[in-house]
């Protein structure tokens, strides 16, 4: 077992993630400068394969490949800690179902349907135009409160990076998502100002993701005993 982690670098894997995550990022943010300065382009305009706010666009598989890797080690890690009879075992694998389904809405919109729902029965207006976000931004905080003990089972360096990878990643889910949906309402989903914000938050949580994994690799990394 030791033989297979020693193969890999997590700081690689993640240096690596994050270039292809930006050459994505870019491109969609060059064809949006592209698309919207100096004239009204319309939603026929995009190519919907470098569009980050896309269901089916190359960053978003991106992100779906990126959840599920996280949820997969998570699951490992779990079932790791379980043999060792840790108290946080469960922590492990609620995460990793967590990030199952975070990877699973990534292309099947269902916080957009949450959302829906959401909008019908509150006034979504302002920053509350994307219903789903402000619930899931109080929701994931009492969360993060409640695993405290378990980020502080980490070394320092590893727990500090967790905090950022989850600041970066409810920083775009939820602050630019709601930035992004009061914008939305006055000047629609076509406007400059929301694709530079959808761009923005799109790319915190990618950067989210990709911090943790590498979090995840280097305690699985150093549980077996590979320096």
């Amino acid at each position: 077992m030791n033989a297979r982690f020693a193969k890999f670098s997590p700081m690689g894997i993640f240096i690596s993630s994050c270039i292809v995550s930006a050459l994505l990022l870019g491109a969609s943010i060059a064809q949006d400068l592209v698309l919207y300065t100096g004239r009204k382009a319309t939603a026929a305009d995009r190519i919907w394969l470098l569009d980050v706010d896309s269901e089916d666009s190359a960053f978003t598989w991106l992100s779906v490949v990126a959840t599920y890797s996280a949820a997969w080690l998570l699951l490992r890690a779990g079932n790791q800690a379980a043999a060792r009879g840790s108290a946080f075992r469960w922590h492990w694998y609620f995460l990793a179902a967590l990030f199952l389904l975070v990877s699973f809405d990534e292309f099947a919109g269902i916080h957009e349907k949450i959302s829906a729902a959401l909008a019908s029965r509150i006034d979504n207006t302002g920053l509350l135009y994307f219903a789903w976000a402000a619930p899931f931004g109080v929701i994931s905080l009492v969360g993060l409160a409640a695993f405290i003990p378990f980020v502080r089972s980490f070394p320092p360096r590893l727990a500090i990076l967790l905090l950022l990878s989850a600041a970066a990643y409810l920083g775009g889910a939820v602050g630019f998502e709601m930035i992004g949906g009061s914008v939305a309402e006055v000047q629609g989903i076509e406007s400059i100002r929301y694709r530079v914000l959808t761009n923005a938050e799109e790319g915190l949580e990618i950067a989210g993701v990709l911090i943790f994994i590498y979090v995840l690799l280097s305690h699985l990394r150093r549980t077996h005993g590979v320096p």
